[in-house]
């Protein structure tokens, strides 16, 4: 996956230092998801490479540990903990609008981790699917809804978040400073909402992508199937005629048409007959109507 561009607002500077620590963060996360970008693209190659017998999918969900739960839950705002208990901090100095647009802008950072592994799944699934094609896992198609699903229980989640921000923005009790890194929040969660409209895009295309390739599958069966029954169709019709019993007025077999089938001439004559028949439908599909 592409990594997501986001734009920015200028910013004031508050005695030479820049108290939206995002920046850091962000350039720092961006760093990390290029680093993840490539291990997942290089285990989803070996995953697929010919050594492997099978490219499993393995995205089942994994019972959370009670015991790291609590710490993982407040893990994220151990470093708004951390700035109030500063003296040169902002979110310390300012107002309760400072304190809440560091929730805001935590909780919105939280959200790089999720997509970058929405990301790194998709990038697995297209790599499975272009390296098997047709022969992919039967649970394929399973895994990409699910994935959709997944992705758009998170749009639901943004969505409101964007209008929570919004309404903070026009607040007229919010200071303009702290509606300048509002506003930066609203501008990565547009971001974040449009990626995530792209990711159920590529669920969709490349469970159609699946689908296809299923189809085009069946269809070539399908196509051999009724290649040879067409070209097995004139022996079916001379072993018909020669199972007819017809005889002459001396009682010797013969078919109406091609004569006396006696020992020595109606072995040869009916291999002949067939081999030719099928000889010409086949350069009549080949050379002639050329399907084939």
């Amino acid at each position: 996956g592409e990594d997501v561009e986001h734009t920015t607002h200028p910013l004031p500077m508050y005695g030479g230092r820049r108290f939206c620590h995002r920046r850091r963060q962000f350039r720092s996360s961006r760093a990390l998801v290029r680093e993840g970008s490539a291990s997942v693209r290089s285990q989803a190659e070996d995953s697929l490479s010919p050594r492997t017998p099978s490219a499993e999918l393995d995205f089942e969900e994994q019972e959370p540990d009670p015991n790291t739960f609590d710490d993982d839950a407040t893990e994220a705002f151990d470093g708004i903990a951390e700035e109030i208990q500063k003296d040169t901090s902002m979110v310390r100095s300012g107002n309760a609008a400072w304190l809440m647009w560091r929730i805001v802008d935590v909780l919105v950072d939280e959200m790089e981790p999720i997509l970058s592994a929405f990301r790194a799944r998709l990038m697995w699934f297209g790599a499975h699917i272009a390296k098997r094609r047709s022969k992919s896992e039967n649970d394929v198609e399973k895994k990409l809804l699910w994935t959709r699903v997944e992705l758009e229980w998170v749009q639901r989640k943004v969505r409101p978040m964007i209008r929570v921000v919004r309404h903070m923005i026009h607040e007229k009790v919010i200071e303009a400073n702290v509606t300048q890194y509002l506003e930066d929040v609203e501008d990565h969660l547009e971001t974040y909402l449009e990626e995530i409209s792209r990711s159920i895009g590529v669920c969709d295309s490349l469970r159609d992508q699946v689908r296809s390739f299923r189809d085009r599958e069946q269809q070539g069966v399908l196509y051999v199937l009724a290649l040879v029954t067409t070209m097995t169709s004139p022996m079916h019709l001379l072993a018909s005629m020669y199972g007819m019993n017809f005889i002459d007025k001396m009682n010797r077999p013969v078919v109406p048409g091609l004569g006396l089938m006696d020992e020595k001439r109606g072995y040869p004559l009916f291999w002949g007959l067939g081999v030719a028949i099928v000889s010409t439908i086949y350069i009549s599909f080949r050379f002639v109507l050329k399907w084939m």
